[in-house]
């Protein structure tokens, strides 16, 4: 059989697929907070939730930027309402900056420079303050902040009902979905786009037995779209989990 580029273009079941598992990560991080407001586990286990799933919300949300636009997806895939802080995008307005990013990656004109360039202190601030940074810097790029598409007071009222709701219990949610979410993006920004002190895009190669483990932890949508970032990013519309038996020599 001819092996074609066609061969691994992402369908409408992949769609489907990331679409469900987003939504299902959210309801399960937000049904476990619940739990552990209402005292029914203790606070740590969220800790752990947290770290084996939003990871996987990251790189479905991602592949969903490049298969379909925020007027084809739900509201609540569309709001993308995880409490980061009480400053967030949505969707729609993280999708465009990401997009900007594969245009003109690891360059000044990169929306994501902030936390890819100036080295790996910088960038490391960056990715701790991403969600507040994207925010301004889409306000000042866009002149306002009451545009209807933003929808921004219903993820503010979501993180303002989190706090209200948990209290102390809020932090053992908050804390660790920063922590992780800063990790992902260094990794996925910083990590992948600049080699050796110079910026562009990049592969990582990893010993099997961590590639093995991580795609039992995170699934191999996660682990093949991180090693095979520069694949990536020449072709963004092949599944992720097919990035390693796709050549970009392939017609």
């Amino acid at each position: 059989m001819t092996i074609t580029k066609d061969s691994y273009v992402a369908s409408t079941a992949d769609v489907r697929r990331y679409q469900f598992r987003s939504l299902a990560i959210v309801l399960l991080l937000f049904g476990a907070y619940g739990t552990i407001t209402a005292k029914l586990m203790p606070d740590w286990i969220l800790v752990v939730i947290v770290l084996l799933l939003l990871p996987r919300w990251m790189i479905y949300t991602h592949e969903l930027f490049h298969l379909r636009n925020a007027k084809q997806i739900d509201f609540l895939t569309r709001l993308m309402p995880l409490p980061f802080t009480p400053f967030a995008l949505g969707y729609d307005e993280f999708r465009q900056i990401h997009f900007r990013h594969h245009r003109h990656p690891a360059t000044p004109t990169d929306p994501d420079a902030y936390h890819i360039l100036g080295g790996p202190w910088r960038a490391a601030l960056g990715a701790l303050t991403v969600p507040e940074q994207s925010f301004f810097r889409w306000i000042r790029l866009t002149h306002g902040i009451l545009k209807p598409s933003l929808n921004f007071w219903w993820r503010a009222g979501i993180f303002g009902a989190c706090l209200l709701v948990g209290g102390w219990s809020f932090f053992w949610f908050w804390i660790p979905l920063r922590l992780v979410y800063a990790l992902g993006d260094f990794s996925f920004f910083y990590l992948l786009h600049v080699r050796g002190g110079q910026p562009g895009s990049y592969s990582l190669k990893l010993p099997r037995v961590f590639q093995v483990l991580a795609e039992l932890l995170y699934g191999r949508t996660l682990v093949r779209a991180t090693m095979f970032h520069n694949r990536h990013h020449l072709h963004p519309g092949i599944q992720a989990r097919a990035l390693p038996l796709w050549e970009p020599t392939h017609p």
